[in-house]
């Protein structure tokens, strides 16, 4: 009787997951941002899209080659067996695999591996990206069916990537299987990144540093540096590779462009996690041009009044001129520039605009006027108690807060205590992080407890709520403002509420801080 040959496929096999495709969830539900493999925690922090990715690109290693090859070991040893076989016993060890580790950290090596055993198994290794990349509820496991996608993947996976590749989780992945599928990389790359804002965009842009194209050049300046995690990430990439130096230097350039330009240099300018204004070799022309391009004919908005502000604070770094000098510039252009900035912030012609943007509904230009405001040494109390008299709690109460002094303490406690519902606030300790709008009226709380210290003797009704309240944020910056006050003029039960607080607290370390506090001296 003849042998009877199995043939190897994955169409009778049972799904190892329990939880929906991540893939068609994100098909289905273009703007969200979550993925139902995780839920949300409003106790717990949890990682935007990507972030994690971010991180450990960015500001972690990996690990060493030792410790990633052991990494790794299970998982190609469990793709080897499904290779072999294709059973439900091979297909959940790979899942339970993949889904237990960071894929991130490992994916140059899992790209070799895949790659290496490509030849004589093409269509089984392509298939089973397809099976994970498609069908996968958990996002390591389909970051997993993406990476071998794109060693074995065909032009009919494109649809599929594009749409992982809308999803800042998946962009950098879906762009790498993409760009070995497409005929022009560069422009597949550029457009997945107009797509997105997160780490997605951080990523991609990333990976269009140095591009020749004047259509990607100009989005760079434009539109490109900016995203939703930090513009810094981005602003030296696009700076440069956009030749920002030369463009500010055209004798013709279009309002929006100087706009963005903008906030491109506030990006350099005000550091952060990337590369900053002295780690962009043309900073010299670009300050140079931008100035000379804020003639007084322009119709120029308050962003530009903040970047020239911080155009002169780098002016006045006198610690790092000594460097700065030894690498082109000239203590002549520093003096040039500077006079040019004085002019310029000088100008009457902000005033009005300052006036109505302290009066805009629109809180990114209510923001512009305050910080230009601030500049020009004028206090903003009365617009900022207008503002929360009119939406305590959708309008910041931390500027507010920071121009509150002695004459008006009194009156913002007044206000605080009318609309906060502090009995509802003081529900008793817990390990809440009091995030999202339910802890909108403990954050307001909060704002005011971190300001108290500066008032001794005022709030009490405050700090007794803030001691009950479920963030432990919130207990803390109670218990500070207690403590600002004299122990002798302490309210006459001040003792037993933070007795009682102690006794509550299920932070060792607070309840470590509440017990020193009421130790008899």
């Amino acid at each position: 009787m003849p042998l009877k040959i199995v043939e190897w496929s994955l169409d009778p096999l049972t799904p190892p997951w329990s939880g929906p495709s991540l893939y068609l969830y994100i098909r289905d539900n273009p703007n969200s941002r979550d993925l139902p493999d995780e839920k949300r925690d409003p106790n717990k922090i949890t990682f935007a899209a990507g972030a994690w990715d971010g991180v450990i690109s960015h500001h972690m290693a990996a690990g060493g080659p030792e410790q990633i090859a052991q990494r790794l070991k299970p998982i190609t040893q469990a793709l080897e067996n499904l290779l072999r076989i294709s059973n439900d016993l091979n297909l959940k060890a790979l899942y339970d695999a993949v889904v237990g580790d960071n894929i991130y950290s490992l994916a140059d090596e899992l790209l070799k591996h895949a790659t290496e055993r490509v030849p004589p198994c093409r269509e089984e290794m392509g298939a089973i990206g397809r099976y994970f990349a498609s069908g996968a509820d958990q996002r390591e496991a389909t970051k997993f069916g993406i990476l071998l996608l794109a060693v074995a993947g065909k032009n009919s996976d494109i649809k599929l990537l594009e749409t992982l590749a809308s999803h800042d989780e998946f962009t950098l992945f879906a762009a790498v299987a993409l760009t070995r599928l497409v005929d022009d990389p560069e422009q597949c790359i550029w457009r997945l990144a107009q797509r997105v804002r997160g780490w997605g965009r951080v990523q991609l842009v990333e990976r269009l540093d140095g591009t020749a194209d004047p259509e990607i050049q100009n989005w760079m300046l434009r539109e490109g540096f900016r995203n939703n995690v930090h513009d810094n990430y981005l602003a030296e990439i696009c700076a440069r590779s956009g030749k920002l130096h030369q463009v500010l230097h055209q004798s013709a350039i279009d309002l929006p462009l100087l706009d963005s330009a903008a906030e491109l240099l506030d990006a350099l300018l005000g550091g952060g996690p990337s590369a900053g204004v002295d780690d962009y070799n043309h900073a010299r022309e670009a300050l140079q041009g931008y100035i000379s391009q804020l003639t007084p004919d322009k119709d120029l908005g308050l962003q530009h009044f903040l970047t020239v502000s911080m155009v002169l604070d780098f002016l006045d770094d006198d610690p790092a001129w000594e460097e700065r000098l030894e690498s082109g510039w000239t203590i002549q252009l520093r003096q040039h520039l500077r006079a040019r900035c004085d002019a310029i912030l000088r100008r009457e012609s902000w005033l009005p605009k300052i006036e109505q943007g302290l009066h805009s509904t629109d809180h990114r230009t209510f923001y512009l006027a305050d910080a230009v405001a601030a500049r020009l040494g004028r206090n903003t109390w009365e617009v900022h108690f207008q503002r929360v008299r009119q939406a305590p709690f959708e309008h910041s109460w931390f500027r507010f807060l920071k121009l509150t002094d002695d004459s008006n303490i009194d009156q913002v406690l007044t206000f605080a205590a009318d609309v906060l519902p502090l009995r509802q606030i003081a529900s008793g300790p817990s390990d809440a992080l009091g995030l999202g709008p339910g802890f909108a009226a403990n954050g307001v709380l909060e704002s005011i407890l971190w300001e108290l210290p500066r008032f001794p003797e005022r709030g009490w009704l405050f700090m007794k709520a803030g001691l009950q309240s479920p963030v432990v944020r919130t207990r803390n910056a109670a218990l500070k403002a207690v403590l600002a006050w004299p122990r002798e003029r302490w309210p006459a039960d001040a003792f037993a509420v933070l007795q009682k607080a102690e006794s509550l607290e299920p932070d060792e370390g607070l309840k470590a801080k509440f017990r020193e506090a009421t130790k008899v001296h």
